[in-house]
């Protein structure tokens, strides 16, 4: 026979589980106010592009990651990353945080080695902010891939992500996609 504490600990125990279950989705991508999104695409249902062999093994002597970080002013903004992380960065223009905000962008490998690129700290801005995304790192020679090149962003864990649909100016020379975003997340590759 149980005591009124056990059964209070078992009754406490199945509460907390379904509040797990049911009130803290990991596949949800919403903020705060936000209404929660479809759950995405699953991160081994895309086609990941692959770095460059011998990108992939410099970047792997580093060991987990690359990063760049800046105190960014609410008054004057400025601009985080560039040649440091393989041409990756954000530009903030002035007042699009409401205090000064040190930013990092942080290209990283992901278990399941492909690359992505992480701007930290998440949360929304007051004006529009400038990123730029290289794939110059990629092997994506061939016309018809880099025509078929898509971004992907996600903002959980990694494990579920969505194609960004966002206004891009595709440079091809330099191989960058740049856009306009109002909050941080991450971002890969695939087709």
């Amino acid at each position: 026979m149980k005591t009124k504490r056990q059964v209070a600990v078992i009754g406490l125990l199945v509460f907390a589980a379904a509040f797990l279950v049911t009130g803290c989705s990991e596949n949800s991508i919403s903020s705060p106010g936000d209404p929660v999104q479809a759950v995405g695409i699953h991160v081994d249902d895309i086609q990941w592009i692959p770095a460059k062999p011998e990108f992939a093994e410099k970047f792997t002597a580093l060991k987990k990651f690359v990063v760049d970080g800046k105190l960014i002013t609410a008054s004057e903004g400025g601009v985080v990353g560039g040649p440091q992380t393989y041409n990756n960065s954000v530009n903030f223009p002035p007042n699009a945080v409401n205090e000064d905000t040190y930013v990092t962008v942080e290209v990283k490998q992901s278990k399941r080695k492909f690359f992505y690129v992480e701007f930290l700290p998440s949360g929304n801005f007051n004006e529009l902010v400038e990123v730029t995304l290289s794939w110059a790192h990629l092997d994506l020679e061939a016309e018809n891939l880099i025509e078929s090149l898509k971004v992907y962003y996600s903002q959980d864990n990694g494990r579920y992500w969505f194609p960004a649909e966002v206004e891009m100016l595709i440079d091809p020379d330099l191989k960058t996609a740049t856009f306009k975003i109002d909050h941080f997340t991450r971002y890969g590759w695939g087709i």
